[in-house]
C-alpha cells in the first residue's frame, strides 16, 4: 500500500468524507468507517452508497482489501459519520488504525 493511499484514506475517514475507488473490477463510491488490520490483511469496512456492486444491492457495508483498490479519490461530499451496526456489534481487528466518529 501506498503512503498516499493511506493518508487519502486517514483523510477521509477524520474528515467524513466519502471516497471513490475501483475494486474488484468495479467503480464504487463509499462512506470510509473502519481502517486497520482484520486476519493480517489491512482492510477497511465501508459503507458502500453508490457505483457498482456484483455482490448485491446497495447501500450495504463492504470489506475492502486496501492492497486491491485503485483509483482512490476522496470527494467533497460528506457523510453524518457512525452507523448503527446491525447486530450490535463491531467487528474484531487485529490492529484498529482510525475508525470514524459518530453521527453529527
Amino acid at each position: 500500500m501506498s503512503r498516499q493511499t493511506d493518508e487519502a484514506i486517514r483523510r477521509a475517514i477524520t474528515g467524513k468524507r466519502l471516497v471513490r475507488f475501483q475494486f474488484r473490477g468495479c467503480l464504487r463510491v463509499a462512506e470510509p468507517h473502519d481502517y486497520g488490520v482484520r486476519n493480517g490483511v489491512v482492510q477497511l469496512l465501508v459503507y458502500q452508497v453508490g457505483g457498482e456492486s456484483r455482490s448485491g444491492k446497495l447501500p450495504n457495508w463492504r470489506w475492502i482489501v486496501v492492497v486491491e483498490l485503485t483509483a482512490l479519490e476522496v470527494l467533497e461530499q460528506t457523510f453524518p459519520g457512525g452507523r448503527d451496526v446491525p447486530s450490535g456489534a463491531h467487528s474484531k481487528w487485529d490492529e484498529l488504525y482510525l475508525r470514524v466518529a459518530g453521527r453529527t
